[in-house]
């Protein structure tokens, strides 16, 4: 008790409610003293804004007394931020602002850390983005922590991944990786080509001003997310005609922007602002043969404008509209020097539209509202050209109804569910219509209050998004030669899936003497849902924590050893909704062929086949995947010196897959022998198929009764597709670090050593299904017996990576001629990886000596030795009867008693195709270093240059499992340069 009261007299002094203050002034030009207009004055513990006039003036009503910071921005300008005590009722506070440009002191061109962020999250701004060229957005990952320079080719396809290893994980970190282009989410949730994270091709890289990266635990304001968010800020304001022109050996690029103002009305009312960019990119893969490109035409238009006369004067109301249409995609052209004319056209059309609308109403019972709205549709057809030679007839089936049908030539019947193609050469075109569609709208209101010295911000919100397909699907464009394919319609097929959120986030800042805690806790609702369909709706709740500690901090420290010192730490649940992909992937058919004609005098030719769909099966039990976050950081500040440390620990429950689940059905199957019995010649045989599946013969002169051809019935196995979540975790950690140090003034330069340690692990527990549908029984009818196996029916049901990324650079930056140069030295420390099979309780794979042994020998280790290695399932089935049967009891007394269920059994055994399978594999350390400088020539014009592995790093690294060296061009970057030169008037 003596405690609680303690601590209750230390609080309430800190909860007196204190008066609102107005905050006024002016934001100029520091140069030439000139009023800069449309720039964004913001308090950002509470939310509160507003924008210059003509005059530069600004005035922010009714905010919470107390130490603030303010921050100015304004497109063109460098960011100004400074926090101030707010106290008396009416403050003045006039700002200038610095040109954003290389004579300023302080340029940064690498990503800066967010030091007023409770998550981690790293900011890159126009300075770094110019100063490495960027052709594609996902570029920047190079400038996280430890991150490598990758392809600047645009003919691969790239995506973001955030504390991830890569495509080769489970759980499909890239498609978990939220990205967003000024406030509008980009989807692949709708899509049937793209299972992966949404592609960044397409987005303009010339119009990009800055780029968060939030790798921590995120807001609760955010969904749909697994692993990390990056949010894409572009252009908005009034600018000079900007000329960007860049060159690599293998892209090409052309911009033009302009910022129009368009001034004031006669009542004075602001016209507002438009922002208007073109851009046109060619990148080709091989310089020797530029016949696959990807080309990026993309128009975007922004406007803005400030409504704070009238009705809106003592509340202004902010308006943005955004529009963005992009033509191109990769195309993959025949070289002339080759015979064939087979091509591959993939679209990567796109639009995007967004409005966005912030009320400042700064009264008692809120602070902002905020609505938002959103629409991005996608046209993702592809468009490929193949030949084809046959030797002699052959089938085309595209029946999706279960029965029996004969081979019947087009020309006959163009809707025949089995068609019979001429031999000959051909070519013929495929096309996949893939349009999908992401709607979104969101509501949001803050209010930001005062309790003494107690700052609190409350945040609630409410969303909503839906996605839906519209495309075609697979269809031919000369049904008459296409090969066997079936019509899925998305747009008839799919309905929409509708996610409606809810969320609370409380923003707490409380101040312990010179210290001071910044607490942020959440909550998130979400449901999804899609109506007749056969899932239910799926319900989740998401907490989130932040909490930041300034253990140190103040102007007074600016002499001492410790500046400053604070600790940060978060936890929370991130849920990552499925994609139609998954949901609804492309139905499966098995077709047979049950019979033959023999050949006879008059080249009569039949064939019959038996068509099976298989419906792909629901599961009402599916969950959204989640994602728990938590990560602990301390950032300092030593003798000028910036550090900055988190540990990370990431583990994805639930994560997508698709699992094998196998079924039977039987039919009737006529050889040729069975009909040897039939007493009409064969020159004068006709035959028809029922549905019932027998094979009548019919003599063509009448002179002889039908007769039914004799006929055996048989099983046979399908194969379904089903969506799961997969029992096990998956688990990713780590450790991230930057240390800025102190600038060596004598020599501009400063020194930045970032990098990361990542780990990786996971083990699956579920229990899979195999079969091999293309062998035989032992008496040579189809396959009837299915494995059960431990995690996966591959040899490895799991894997554990290992990774220490390490770089240095050196920035020396010359503010009087307006130049910076940057020397970066990438290293990988180590990489490691390997294999893993584990079972709870129990063996799951076995060694053995010979690539062909079926059995285990004794002796030897899967880990230990360099050896192959046999993976069994626990039981087996035969369809006919659905008993389980442990396997490898059966599958050992069968080799000694029965030969003909040993020749059978085999089929069921997984066997490693090389020696180093599970070994330890440590690739040997390897280095790269790039070289860049950006020169400004006074205010219109600035050019930079890149040398990626200038050094032309072409050694070779070496494989502890493989005991071989390989060439280092599969880890780093080859040598490659590249131009850019920009111009404003």
């Amino acid at each position: 008790m003596r405690k609680l009261l303690s601590f209750i007299l230390l609080v309430l002094p800190l909860c007196v409610k204190a008066q609102p203050v107005t905050l006024s002034g002016s934001v100029t030009d520091k140069g030439d003293g000139g009023a800069v207009e449309y720039a964004t004055v913001l308090v950002v513990e509470t939310g509160q804004w507003a924008l210059t006039d003509e005059k530069g003036n600004y005035s922010i009503l009714n905010i919470p007394a107390g130490s603030r910071t303010i921050s100015v921005s304004c497109l063109g300008y460098a960011t100004y931020e400074k926090e101030i005590q707010l106290e008396s009722d009416n403050l003045k506070y006039d700002v200038r602002l610095d040109r954003d440009n290389l004579a300023l002191e302080g340029v940064v061109v690498t990503a800066q850390s967010n030091e007023g962020s409770a998550a981690t999250s790293r900011f890159i701004d126009k300075s770094a983005l110019n100063h490495i060229q960027v052709l594609n957005v996902s570029d920047i990952s190079g400038l996280l922590p430890g991150g490598v320079t990758s392809d600047k080719s645009l003919t691969s396809t790239q995506r973001f991944e955030v504390r991830s290893g890569g495509a080769s994980e489970m759980g499909n970190s890239s498609f978990a990786t939220a990205v967003e282009v000024d406030g509008v989410r980009l989807s692949n949730n709708a899509s049937f080509t793209e299972t992966k994270g949404v592609a960044t091709n397409n987005i303009a890289s010339s119009n990009v001003e800055s780029v968060e990266v939030i790798s921590g635990v995120p807001s609760a304001e955010y969904g749909d997310v697994g692993s990390g968010i990056v949010k894409i800020n572009t252009r908005s304001g009034a600018t000079p005609y900007t000329v960007t022109m860049s060159t690599t050996p293998n892209t090409k690029q052309l911009s033009v922007s302009k910022g129009f103002e368009f001034g004031h009305s006669r009542k004075g009312k602001s016209l507002g602002v438009l922002n208007v960019s073109g851009e046109y990119t060619n990148s080709i893969s091989d310089l020797r043969s530029p016949y696959t490109s990807y080309k990026r035409k993309q128009l975007s238009l922004n406007y803005s404008n400030l409504f704070d006369k009238g009705v809106f004067s003592a509340s202004p109301l902010r308006v943005k509209l955004g529009l963005t249409g992009n033509l191109g995609g990769r195309d993959t052209e025949s070289d002339p020097d080759n015979v064939l004319d087979n091509f591959e056209k993939i679209r990567d059309n796109s639009f995007r539209a967004g409005f966005n609308a912030m009320w400042l109403l700064s009264k008692p019972w809120v602070t902002n509202l905020e609505l938002d709205a959103s629409a991005v549709y996608s046209d993702k057809q592809s468009r490929v050209k193949s030949d084809y030679t046959k030797t002699s007839s052959t089938v085309s089936i595209h029946g999706t109804e279960a029965g029996y049908f004969r081979a019947t030539p087009y020309s006959d019947n163009p809707d025949a569910a089995v068609l019979l193609i001429p031999q000959g050469f051909w070519y013929n075109v495929m096309r996949t219509d893939d349009r999908p569609l992401t709607l979104k709208a969101g509501l949001k209101a803050n209010l930001a209050r005062n309790f003494g010295k107690v700052s609190s911000n409350t945040r609630i919100g409410v969303s909503w998004n839906a996605d839906k397909n519209f495309g075609s699907g697979l269809t031919s464009e000369d049904e008459a030669t296409a090969p066997t394919y079936r019509k899925y319609n998305y747009g008839k097929e799919v309905p929409f899936m509708h996610n409606i959120a809810a969320f609370a986030e409380e923003n707490l800042t409380l101040p312990f003497g010179k210290t001071s805690l910044n607490v942020i806790a959440g909550l998130r609702a979400e449901s999804t849902s899609i109506k007749d369909s056969g899932y239910g709706t799926v319900t989740s709740l998401s907490p989130r924590f932040n909490a930041r500690y300034r253990i140190l901090q103040g102007k007074d420290r600016k002499e001492r050893l410790l500046r400053s010192l604070s600790i940060r730490g978060g936890w929370g649940v991130t849920m990552k909704q499925p994609s139609f992909a998954i949901l609804f992937p492309t139905p499966l058919y098995s077709d047979i062929r049950v019979f033959v004609a023999p050949a006879n005098s008059s080249g009569y030719d039949y064939e019959a086949y038996y068509i099976m769909p298989v419906p792909m099966l629901f599961n009402p039990d599916l969950v959204m995947q989640k994602n728990r976050q938590a990560e602990i950081g301390v950032d300092a500040n030593v003798a000028g010196n910036r550090i900055s440390v988190a540990a990370f620990w990431n583990r994805t429950k639930d994560s997508y897959y698709m699992a094998d689940r196998y079924d039977s059905f039987s039919y009737k199957y006529t050889n040729q022998e069975a009909v040897n019995t039939v007493s009409i010649p064969n020159d004068n045989r006709i035959y028809s198929i029922g549905q019932d599946g027998v094979i009548t013969v019919s003599d063509r002169t009448g002179a002889l009764p039908d007769e039914l051809a004799p006929y055996k019935e048989r099983t046979r196995l399908i194969r379904r597709d089903m969506p799961m979540n997969a029992s096990s975790d998956i688990d990713r950690y780590g450790l991230e670090w930057i240390i800025d140090f102190a600038e060596i003034k004598p020599v501009n330069t400063t020194i930045r050593v970032d990098g990361t340690f990542y780990g990786y692990k996971y083990v699956s527990g579920d229990i899979a299904q195999y079969s091999a549908l293309n062998a035989t029984m032992y008496d040579g009818s189809p396959m009837r017996l299915v494995g059960y196996y431990y995690g996966t029916s591959d040899n490895s049901n799991g894997r554990v990576t290992k990774n220490i990324n390490t770089n240095l650079t050196i920035t020396t930056h010359i503010p009087k001629i307006r130049m910076i140069f940057s020397l970066k030295l990438e290293s990988s420390l180590m990489k490691y990886s390997r294999n893993l099979s584990e079972m709870e309780g129990g063996v799951r794979t076995y060694p053995a000596a010979g690539m062909n042994d079926k059995f285990p020998t004794e002796g030897l280790s899967i880990y230990d030795d360099r050896c192959y290695a046999l993976t069994y399932p626990l039981y087996y089935t035969d369809v006919r009867d659905g008993v389980m049967i442990p396997f490898f009891e059966k599958y050992a007394w069968a080799k000694e008693n029965d030969p003909e269920l040993f020749s059978e059994l085999t089929n069921l055994v997984r066997s490693s195709s090389y020696l180093y399978y599970y070994q330890k594999d440590w690739i040997s350390p390897y280095f790269s270093a790039n070289f860049s400088v950006t020169k400004e020539i006074g205010d219109l014009a600035s050019i930079s240059f890149y040398a990626n592995n200038f050094f032309r790093n072409m050694g070779q690294v070496y494989s502890t499992a493989r005991r071989q060296y390989s060439s280092i061009d599969t880890y780093v970057q080859s040598f490659y340069f590249g131009l850019t030169l920009r111009l404003k008037f």
